[in-house]
C-alpha cells in the first residue's frame, strides 16, 4: 500500500483469476472518451473472463486498488511489439530487440486520473522490467493526438515521439522509451 500526495492509498499487484468480476467492473465504469483510447482488447464479460482464465500467456496485466479493493487502473505489457507497431517503426528505421522489448497499454479510472495513481503505478512497472532486463518500451498503438494530457505524462516520463500514423480517422503518435 502507498499514499498518493492527496493522502489516499493504493496497492499494485499482478491480475488474477479471482478479478474477473471487478475487471469487467472497472472497464464499464470508464468513460467513452476513455474506452475510446484504450484498444488492446473488448470490454465485455467474455473478454474479462478469458484475460483471467489465461493470465499465462506473453501478456502480464497490472492492477491498481484503492482502499476498498476496488480496481482504479489497469495496465498491459506485452513482451514484443505488435505487427503493426513493428511494422510502422521499421518505416522511422527505428529497431528493437523484441527480447528486450514490451509494449504498453495503461489506462486509469476516469476519477482517479490527475491523482498521481498513474505515475505510481508506472514507476512500479518501470521497476518490473528494469529487473527483467528489459531495454525498450513502446506504446501500444500509439497515442491520440488529440489525448493531450497522455502526451504530456509519457514526455515527462521521457518517452520520445518515434513519428505519426493515421488510424481510424484519428492522428496518432507513435512513442517509446529507452529504458
Amino acid at each position: 500500500m502507498m499514499q498518493l500526495t492527496n493522502g489516499k492509498n493504493v496497492s499494485f499487484r499482478l491480475l488474477d483469476r479471482n478479478d474477473r468480476q471487478r475487471l469487467y467492473d472497472y472497464l464499464n465504469q470508464l468513460s467513452a472518451e476513455s474506452k475510446s483510447r484504450f484498444g488492446p482488447h473488448d470490454f465485455d464479460s467474455k473478454t474479462t473472463i478469458e484475460i483471467c482464465d489465461n493470465l499465462c500467456g506473453d501478456t502480464i496485466y497490472f492492477i491498481a486498488e484503492d482502499s476498498d479493493n476496488n480496481i482504479i487502473a489497469y495496465m498491459l505489457l506485452k513482451k514484443g511489439t505488435l505487427d503493426a507497431d513493428r511494422s510502422r517503426y521499421d518505416e522511422y528505421n527505428i529497431y528493437f530487440d523484441e527480447n528486450l522489448t514490451a509494449t504498453y497499454a495503461p489506462s486509469v479510472a476516469d476519477e482517479w486520473q490527475n491523482t498521481g495513481v498513474g505515475t505510481a503505478m508506472f514507476q512500479h512497472i518501470l521497476l518490473y522490467l528494469k529487473n527483467c532486463g528489459y531495454k525498450n518500451l513502446v506504446l501500444w498503438g500509439g497515442v491520440q493526438t488529440l489525448n493531450q494530457r497522455a502526451i504530456h505524462f509519457y514526455s515527462k516520463h521521457h518517452f520520445k515521439q518515434a513519428g505519426s500514423f493515421w488510424y481510424q480517422g484519428k492522428d496518432n503518435l507513435d512513442m517509446f522509451l529507452d529504458l
